[in-house]
């Protein structure tokens, strides 16, 4: 464990080079450096795929650190990105199901997987589910669909936030913590991890 650690911490939002043209590292090179990182756990979310979960598995028993697979949904109609963690085998079912059912859309493009909110209200049980809400001016929608999702899934949701780097931070982070209270969900922080 690497020394600078000074706390527990799991990160959840990590996308890997299944993540196309988004993911930088292996999912393996992932688990490595977060364990010498000092990670609690972590949980590898690549968008609207399952293919890096097994390797990133496989090495995180190596290194014996917790691992959570998972998927970052990835919608084409105006729906914030979400991250879909199974909670059992159903849940993987559901889950499969759903990009399965998004990938064999007859009006994707080739490569496309086009999911819809549809989908998620559909197959989302058995899921603990994290919401990557467009945060901006116009917070009023955002609530809305927020509260869709939370009267649709109620415990099993939670509003994610990630930093972006580009100044406004501060005032991001506060709006989610202000959506999360309005609306009486948990806040979980994550970084939205690319590469190694």
């Amino acid at each position: 464990m690497n020394a600078l650690a000074a706390t527990a911490y799991a990160e959840l939002g990590i996308q890997s080079n299944f993540s196309f043209l988004r993911g930088a590292s292996k999912p393996e090179e992932l688990v490595v450096a977060a364990k010498f990182l000092g990670f609690s756990s972590i949980g590898l979310a690549d968008r609207n795929t399952v293919a890096g979960v097994v390797r990133a598995w496989q090495q995180s028993r190596v290194e014996t650190l917790a691992y959570h697979p998972g998927c970052r949904l990835v919608f084409g109609d105006g729906t914030p990105d979400i991250l879909a963690y199974p909670r059992d085998r159903a849940g993987w079912g559901h889950l499969c199901r759903m990009l399965t059912q998004a990938n064999l859309r007859d009006e994707n493009e080739k490569g496309a997987t086009l999911l819809k909110l549809s989908d998620l209200l559909e197959w989302g049980d058995l899921m603990s589910l994290a919401v990557l809400p467009e945060l901006s001016a116009n917070a009023e929608v955002g609530l809305a669909m927020l509260s869709r999702l939370k009267d649709r899934f109620g415990a099993a949701l939670r509003l994610a936030v990630s930093p972006d780097y580009r100044g406004n931070d501060r005032f991001r982070i506060e709006q989610a913590a202000a959506m999360a209270d309005r609306l009486g969900m948990p806040l979980l922080a994550t970084n939205d991890v690319l590469y190694h």
